[in-house]
């Protein structure tokens, strides 16, 4: 079975377009934050996949995926249709992890300060 390629617009590409496509790896990714609170650096990074991950309840190929790193783990936290609606999901799961380190190095302080 041969995988189904696609281009950033949606539409269907070549096993060459593909190719250079996937070789292009600064013109997929879409946009990259690196939080750090306090001693904690997390990267957020937001990639075209070139190939679809499966379908959406739409039936439209999953193409974008933001994807969070630290020094010990990497995790898919989001899975798009269309490069708008993945810069969205970027900007959300930037906000949304910011947050929550934040409010969990708070509370790590507070517990030191207790001890």
């Amino acid at each position: 079975m041969s995988a189904d390629y696609y281009r950033s617009d949606g539409m269907r590409a070549t096993a060459e377009e593909a190719q250079r496509l996937l070789l292009d790896v600064r013109g997929r990714l879409l946009a990259q934050d690196v939080i750090r609170v306090g001693g904690v650096v997390v990267v957020v990074s937001t990639w075209f996949t070139v190939i679809d991950l499966g379908f959406a309840a739409n039936g439209r190929p999953l193409l974008w995926q933001t994807i969070v790193s630290d020094t010990t783990m990497h995790a898919d936290i989001g899975q798009y249709t269309t490069r708008e609606k993945a810069a969205r999901g970027h900007a959300q799961a930037v906000s949304m992890i910011t947050s929550r380190l934040r409010g969990l190095v708070a509370r790590a302080a507070l517990d030191d300060a207790r001890s």
